[in-house]
């Protein structure tokens, strides 16, 4: 894991992480199968907090499934091993996990997720909130999709950094980082050969200090 930071805190791009090959072949295929097989399980994605939940599709489009069957604890197993590192390399103050929060999203042709922070965009949690993102690619090879960037925003001004969506590349940032997902080109527009990601926040309790 290498974390990659500005040297200005809010007019460079902020910190994030990468960890390559993060699942294995074996696991990214269970979980590719997973999705297409759930394919008509998937739903438009929503934007907005709390009671705010609503489609846009101007703002964000894309679908998601948050049933993953047996393979969650194996999935939160492996994104709860690494958060110990990313919140050391990103610079983070240390939390206690209250909870990891997993969704797949998949972005077919013309999919898109302008900019935006992960805390204004969650489900109701009164007690818990989202410290650190992590971004994991699954999709299936060959690549059959462009696009699909994860671009990271500076604070301030209008710094940039693009992130290739690679198989079996998970990111992590911290949450309240802007950032999108630019337009993703699928010309053949079959769901099996979409862009198919893990969002996951790590959650803290919102009494700890």
């Amino acid at each position: 894991m290498k974390a990659k930071e500005a040297s200005n805190l809010f007019d460079r791009i902020p910190p994030y992480c990468i960890v390559q090959d993060f699942l294995g072949n074996d696991l990214v295929e269970r979980l590719l199968d997973h999705a297409i097989v759930r394919e008509a399980e998937f739903a438009p994605t929503k934007i907005g907090n709390y009671a705010g939940q609503r489609l846009d599709p101007e703002f964000r489009l894309s679908q998601v499934l948050r049933d993953f069957c047996g393979l969650r604890p194996e999935l939160e197993a492996r994104f709860e091993d690494v958060m110990a590192r990313a919140v050391d390399g990103l610079r983070l103050a240390p939390f206690d996990l209250a909870r990891c929060e997993i969704e797949i999203v998949a972005h077919n042709d013309g999919a898109f997720f302008k900019r935006h922070i992960d805390t204004a965009t969650e489900y109701p949690d009164e007690k818990t909130q989202r410290v650190l993102t992590g971004v994991l690619y699954f999709h299936a090879l060959p690549k059959n999709f462009g696009g699909g960037q994860l671009r990271l925003y500076s604070f301030v001004g209008e710094g940039f950094v693009d992130i290739e969506p690679e198989r079996d590349k998970l990111v992590l940032f911290p949450a309240w980082v802007p950032h999108e997902v630019l337009p993703v080109s699928c010309p053949s527009g079959e769901f099996a050969k979409s862009r198919f990601s893990i969002n996951c926040w790590y959650r803290r309790s919102r009494l700890q200090k």
